[in-house]
């Protein structure tokens, strides 16, 4: 393991995901990034030990087994990097005192059908098998002795994978379109389009002010999955296709909503995050 750094006020883990590239760059000198190579959340004594190398101020949680499909299947692999990952971490990070930021989803929710966005407030009842894996992750996490700060966030994009085959939303639909390959969306699914930017903007926010516990961070406002594929067209000027089909045939099912409320934010008296379209095109002008 490298020689310990002076800077390390924040320590990344699952540096190579956009989420953890976006903190990194924002972060700079002050921040160091750890893959799965190094950290691997599934072996409990790595994390611990990691932890007392660096000693941060701060350790944020990156790393997640996030496809959705294969944890359908892969029971075994999303538990470890979901759920009793990051109660290591937690139980590792209250030990030395250091604060933690662990990330969810809103893929928490779904099988109650409810057709409204969720705040932080109401129960879950996550529709797939990597929805309950992140929920038993973030209830270890807030049970746990840790300073902690759980955020579930939806939909993300803006940021640049370091992980091979993992473009963000907007890139595979740019990609998708500018290949000839038409874009399938769902009929009926409503999204929460997030940029990463906005995401890392108010944790750096919500870590300055001391906060713990549980809050949503989106995007303002949410839109179908057809109207948020064709505004990412329209702002990067392709043509292509977009097909709405009835019903989703991926392995892991879907709700058709599950839409988040930022109400511990708004409540706190922040300013709503900034409107999805707003970041949407900032985020293609620089594409």
């Amino acid at each position: 393991m490298a020689a310990k750094s002076n800077s390390s006020d924040y320590l990344v883990l699952g540096a190579r995901g956009q989420l953890a590239q976006a903190f990194l760059q924002r972060l700079g000198k002050r921040a160091i990034g750890v893959e799965r190579a190094q950290c691997d959340l599934a072996e409990g004594d790595a994390i611990a030990r990691v932890l007392r190398h660096f000693r941060p101020r701060v350790v944020l949680n990156c790393a997640a087994f996030n496809n959705v499909d294969l944890a359908e299947t892969q029971h075994r692999q999303a538990l470890l990097a979901n759920a009793t990952g990051p109660a290591a971490l937690a139980e590792a990070a209250g030990a030395l005192g250091i604060r933690l930021v662990h990330f969810s989803t809103d893929y928490v929710f779904g099988a109650d059908g409810l057709r409204r966005p969720r705040t932080e407030e109401e129960p879950p009842a996550p529709m797939n098998f990597y929805g309950y894996s992140k929920l038993l992750g973030e209830e270890a996490v807030l049970r746990s002795a840790a300073k902690a700060l759980v955020v579930r966030v939806a939909h993300l994009y803006g940021g640049t994978s370091r992980s091979p085959g993992r473009a963000n939303l907007v890139e595979r639909f740019v990609q998708q379109a500018r290949a000839g390959n038409p874009i399938r969306v769902t009929r009926g699914q409503m999204l929460n389009p997030t940029s990463v930017q906005d995401v890392v903007a108010a944790c750096l926010v919500l870590l300055d002010r001391g906060e713990e516990g549980l809050f949503h961070l989106t995007g303002e406002g949410c839109c179908s999955a057809e109207e948020f594929a064709r505004a990412v067209l329209e702002m990067a000027g392709i043509e292509g296709e977009i097909q709405v089909v009835a019903r989703d045939a991926r392995p892991a099912p879907r709700a058709a909503m599950t839409v988040l409320e930022n109400r511990r934010w708004a409540e706190m008296g922040f300013a709503a995050l900034p409107p999805w379209r707003e970041s949407l095109e900032r985020y293609i002008s620089g594409l």
